[in-house]
């Protein structure tokens, strides 16, 4: 299954992606606002690919560029808790480089995931969750995502506890959206 937009090409991750998924997960401009651990290592990266792999209710997804940068990395998506049907999570998705931040390929891999989502798996729900603060907040609202409210304290990242604002969008939501 690869998702096409007008700049992105989303196609399942392989394992030559992992790597750089890796050096990625180890950034803080990358990790900011996930509950990545600064000392995640490289074997917890490639289990979790490889649980996900035999798992059918989780998706990898790597994001390339389409054009003149063909097939350049740019990000990764990562969907869970996913039951055809009924719901799914984003549990992951970012554009690595800062400085292709703002040029709206993220609004485009999440477009495309949310295409996927509701018309190929035919949820009902999907749903994904930011800390305070995120500047990703306000595509997901923009979207059409709404608030359902906060877990206070709900996640730890390097001994810290942090709140974590949950969103979702139904169906009827994303299909009034089209």
């Amino acid at each position: 299954m690869i998702l096409e937009t007008k700049d992105l090409k989303i196609r399942p991750t392989e394992m030559d992606d992992l790597e750089l998924f890796y050096v990625w997960e180890r950034d803080p401009a990358v990790t900011e606002f996930f509950s990545i651990g600064d000392d995640q290592t490289r074997d917890e990266l490639y289990q979790k690919y490889f649980n996900d792999l035999q798992n059918n209710a989780a998706r990898q997804f790597t994001i390339e560029l389409k054009g003149e940068c063909e097939n350049t990395v740019i990000g990764r998506i990562v969907i869970g808790d996913i039951i055809e049907g009924w719901k799914a999570e984003i549990w992951r998705i970012y554009i690595a480089d800062t400085a292709l931040r703002g040029c709206g390929y993220g609004r485009q891999a999440m477009e495309a995931v949310m295409k996927y989502c509701f018309e190929e798996l035919k949820l009902e729900r999907l749903y994904l969750d930011h800390y305070t603060g995120n500047p990703a907040r306000y595509l997901y609202l923009n979207l059409g995502f709404k608030p359902e409210g906060c877990l206070r304290n709900n996640c730890r990242k390097n001994g810290i506890l942090y709140d974590v604002h949950l969103l979702s969008m139904l169906r009827e939501e994303y299909e009034a959206l089209k």
